[in-house]
């Protein structure tokens, strides 16, 4: 029969360094929980910063800027939006006006190869919805681009004036109707 004994106790150094091993497994253990944890913390504000600028980011605004031409071409600029940007109710249009000190020829021309260079493409005639100077429309993605450049209003009919001035209208395509609504009536 066999009988189980308890286990000595052994000598002191060998219970101190069984105790020292377990220590370091568990030191370890922790070290490895802690990087993580540590890992996981830095993943999850990356993403909450990323989602959070897809959130916060107005594609309109972000279509609008991406609108790169020469300083000259662009000297003022001003914004005017309605409209929500998830089309509750409304769907977001903005529409930016930028005052050039170039030609309306030049001017056109550098926004056209602008809106080119960003990505926009040619839209088909029949969904442009038409302005004065209209100088053409585009599609992106889920987005709408027009562009109309006139000369300058210029106040003195004496006074040399050069320049010209373009608005551009970026919308959702959700919002085409409506637009094209609008310009019918008004």
């Amino acid at each position: 029969m066999a009988t189980d004994r308890p286990p000595r106790p052994g000598r002191a150094s060998d219970r101190l360094t069984a105790d020292l091993e377990h220590t370091g497994a568990r030191i370890e253990r922790l070290r490895m929980t802690v990087l993580a944890i540590a890992v996981s913390a830095v993943l999850l504000v990356a993403a909450v910063l990323w989602l959070g600028r897809a959130f916060t980011v107005d594609p309109t605004r972000r279509a609008a800027d991406e609108l790169a031409v020469p300083r000259w071409a662009a000297v003022t600029v001003a914004d005017e939006t309605y409209g929500s940007r998830w089309c509750l109710g409304e769907c977001r249009v903005r529409m930016r006006t930028w005052t050039s000190e170039g030609t309306v020829d030049d001017t056109a021309r550098e926004y056209w190869q602008a809106a080119l260079n960003a990505g926009w493409i040619p839209a088909d005639p029949e969904t442009c919805i038409g302005g004065p100077g209209e100088e053409g429309c585009y599609v992106r993605d889920e987005l709408y681009l027009e562009l109309w450049v006139v000369p300058v209003d210029c106040g003195d009919r004496y006074e040399l004036c050069v320049g010209a001035e373009v608005t551009a209208v970026v919308a959702a395509r959700a919002a085409l109707p409506r637009l094209a609504e609008e310009r019918h009536t008004g």
